[in-house]
């Protein structure tokens, strides 16, 4: 089953949600995005009334005033970059995105459980891999990420959630499983 499938099949109870899109969906760090259920509901929690706005205000309800949804007046519109990128590229284009990322976190699991010195500390549920390398100390898992990381090989966090380990996220979906082997053949 596909991601989108399980997204059809999964029912969503939040009347809204707010997502930090920088990651799987490209736009630069301070970037925020919001999403309503129902549209209509949140336009009286965020209307702000002043004088100077009655000038964006309308009668139409077919018109979409972005102030009307979020407060933001006097910040930078930080869901442009999303809307700018959703625009040129449209949604198909993130769809075989994530896709090639979580199918990438899939096969570079498979590739950890066939190699003897490493373990695979849990399958992945989105295109986070966790691995364990046998008989490395701290140090070891450290210099690994530094050699990669001077080497412009990749990037692999040390850590997570306070453990050593090799942490491998994937996002980019020019990422292939090429490049992973060329950084597990390093550990």
């Amino acid at each position: 089953m596909t991601s989108a499938e399980t997204a059809k099949q999964t029912s969503w109870h939040a009347d809204s949600l707010l997502i930090d899109p920088h990651k799987w969906l490209f736009p630069p760090f301070d970037c925020s995005a919001r999403l309503y259920r129902d549209p209509a509901q949140a336009k009286p929690v965020h209307t702000q009334q002043a004088s100077y706005l009655d000038a964006l205000q309308t009668d139409d309800h077919a018109e979409w005033n972005p102030a009307d949804y979020a407060y933001h007046l006097s910040r930078h519109a930080r869901g442009l970059p999303l809307w700018f990128s959703l625009t040129v590229h449209g949604t198909q284009a993130y769809t075989r995105a994530i896709e090639s990322a979580l199918t990438l976190a899939a096969d570079t699991a498979e590739l950890i459980r066939r190699a003897p010195h490493l373990e695979l500390l849990r399958d992945p549920e989105l295109s986070v891999v966790l691995l364990h390398r046998t008989g490395w100390t701290t140090e070891d898992y450290q210099a690994w990420s530094q050699r990669l990381l001077a080497g412009q090989t990749g990037f692999v966090a040390p850590r997570w959630e306070g453990r050593t380990v090799g942490r491998l996220a994937f996002l980019h979906p020019a990422t292939s499983l090429d490049m992973v082997r060329e950084i597990l053949d390093v550990a």
